[in-house]
């Protein structure tokens, strides 16, 4: 029972990709867009992952399996270019997100009946995977209940971030499927951290 507990927690391979095959999705409030086939992380990036790339990052103690945040967008694409990888871009995430029948939510068109807890919107962060019902129909985890994500979008000349929690004046909310925010791409932000997608067949 504790073993299961802490397999729980600490998924073994943070890194493990999930295949999203090409087709059609409904993006937004309708668009139907085509996207080839891609792959995309399970999990967000955790601050252990993002060390073993730039060994100069530091974080708290207990925190290596938190999502990694306060980096700027630059390093983001760098760290998924180490990895033969690149951000997603803003289709590409919400797919994996919303499925083909475009979802409100990752788990499907209902409002979870409980709240988030504040610590997801990245003031506080869980372990990867730490939110059971937060899983996209691709099996993609932590879409609408942890850190924004940064994009390879760009709005305003802003980068495009998707997913996270919304702190409406301290009452949280989960992000719909098509929710986003414009971030300047130098700014380090502790709500921000993302996940990486290939193109490789």
């Amino acid at each position: 029972m504790l073993l299961s507990f802490f397999i729980y927690l600490y998924p073994a391979n943070a890194q493990e990709e999930v295949e999203i095959p090409s087709g059609p999705f409904v993006m937004g409030e309708g668009e139907e867009v085509l996207l080839d086939h891609y792959t995309i992380d399970r999990f967000e990036v955790t601050h252990l992952e993002f060390k073993t790339v730039f060994p100069s990052h530091v974080y708290s103690r207990g925190q290596e399996r938190h999502p990694v945040s306060q980096i700027t967008w630059e390093e983001a694409q760098a760290y998924c270019g180490a990895l033969g990888k690149r951000l997603p871009r803003a289709a590409e995430w919400e797919k994996a997100a919303r499925g083909a029948d475009g979802r409100e939510f990752p788990w499907g068109e209902t409002r979870n009946r409980n709240k988030p807890h504040p610590s997801y919107s990245g003031m506080v962060k869980r372990v990867v995977g730490y939110n059971k019902k937060d899983i996209s129909p691709y099996g993609v985890r932590d879409m609408a209940s942890s850190v924004w994500e940064w994009t390879a979008d760009e709005a305003e000349g802003k980068k495009v971030a998707r997913g996270g929690v919304w702190n409406l004046h301290l009452d949280y909310e989960y992000s719909k499927t098509t929710d986003q925010i414009e971030v300047d791409p130098s700014q380090r932000f502790i709500f921000v951290g993302f996940r990486c997608v290939s193109s490789r067949p």
